[in-house]
């Protein structure tokens, strides 16, 4: 009786981590919000003056192997970050910026799983001013046992805390750049 009881405990199990498929980072997941940047307020020449123009270096998610973070996710992210911080423009930008995830180092098992995102940034200032901000930011983010029994779970969970973590440290730096007036006003 007890050996039928194990088996039938081990096949339940069995079937619960089978059916435990990967799933993409969500995009909600990894906005950085006011509340994380401080509630700053930009510069006036970076209010509403930021486009997203690039974001690549990310990876589709194969439901039967890992979570990964696709680059529809990250742009997506990205703008609604700096649109919740004041920083996005609403048509046509004087700011231009670019991100590339340059590398997303996961675990392949553990009971806390920490990820890291090294993710370049570059913004440009399209009347004229050159490159005014580039950085290339590395965060990580940990998720574990109690956030989801799931590795495959846990997994998503580290990936959307390590982009959330380096969109924040981005918009925070963001946030701190100067005023930068336009090529021909007088500060």
């Amino acid at each position: 009786m007890t050996n039928k009881f194990i088996r039938a405990a081990l096949a339940l199990i069995l079937l619960a981590l089978l059916g435990a498929c990967a799933e993409p980072a969500r995009m909600t997941a990894m906005i950085a919000v006011p509340s994380d940047t401080g509630g700053r307020s930009p510069a006036p020449s970076y209010q509403q003056a930021i486009m997203v123009t690039r974001v690549a270096g990310g990876t589709e998610t194969n439901a039967l192997w890992m979570s990964k973070v696709g680059d529809a996710e990250s742009k997506e992210a990205l703008v609604q970050s700096l649109i919740a911080n004041g920083l996005a423009a609403t048509r046509e930008g004087r700011f231009v910026l670019e991100a590339i995830l340059m590398k997303l180092e996961q675990p392949y098992f553990g009971l806390d799983l920490k990820v890291t995102a090294t993710i370049a940034y570059k913004l440009t200032d399209t009347s004229g001013g050159g490159v005014v901000y580039q950085n290339t930011l590395v965060t990580s983010g940990v998720a574990t046992f109690s956030d989801a029994p799931i590795a495959v779970m846990r997994l998503k969970i580290s990936n959307e805390r390590a982009i959330r973590a380096n969109l924040t440290k981005l918009i925070e730096e963001l946030l701190a750049l100067p005023d930068r007036p336009a090529a021909g006003r007088s500060a």
